[in-house]
């Protein structure tokens, strides 16, 4: 196989790879200075970010035992938590969380969804046509460390 072949054939290679992972982000459908890529991982940061942003949500959370399980030896955790799917009108996101026990669950997974219906396009340029949330649990604040100490020494 010659260099120009063997070269041409791991570039086509890298492309399949971007493009299965990457949401293309063009203003007004071309733009005169090129095409801007956002990679799913970029998208599924600012999910996590701005989600636990929002007062009573706690954590993300595996989808199921086997992403549980994943995410111990995965350096991301929010790669099972969170689901982008693409579609011609947006993104679809489903995500998985655990809230803080006593909060409204209606309330909070309406904040959530209008903050990353705010934010994915802001920061990506890319549409968000739907955001499923799946809360998994809900579990009690656990009080900080510090807290736990200072109640300890003054016993």
């Amino acid at each position: 196989m010659a260099k120009n072949d063997k070269q041409a054939t791991q570039d086509a290679t890298i492309d399949k790879a971007v493009k299965e992972a990457t949401i293309v982000a063009v203003s007004n459908g071309q733009d005169d200075k090129g095409t801007v890529q956002v990679t799913n991982n970029v998208i599924a940061a600012i999910i996590k970010k701005y989600a636990l942003t929002v007062d009573g949500v706690l954590r993300t959370a595996p989808q199921s035992l086997r992403d549980g399980f994943s995410n111990m030896l995965s350096r991301r955790s929010y790669e099972s938590s969170i689901s982008i799917e693409l579609a011609d009108e947006g993104a679809i996101i489903t995500m998985a969380l655990i809230l803080r026990f006593g909060v409204s669950v209606p309330e909070v997974t309406k904040n959530i969804q209008d903050i990353l219906f705010e934010k994915i396009p802001a920061l990506s340029g890319y549409n968000v046509s739907k955001v499923n949330v799946n809360v998994i649990d809900l579990e009690e604040e656990e009080p900080a460390e510090e807290e736990t100490e200072g109640s300890e020494e003054n016993a």
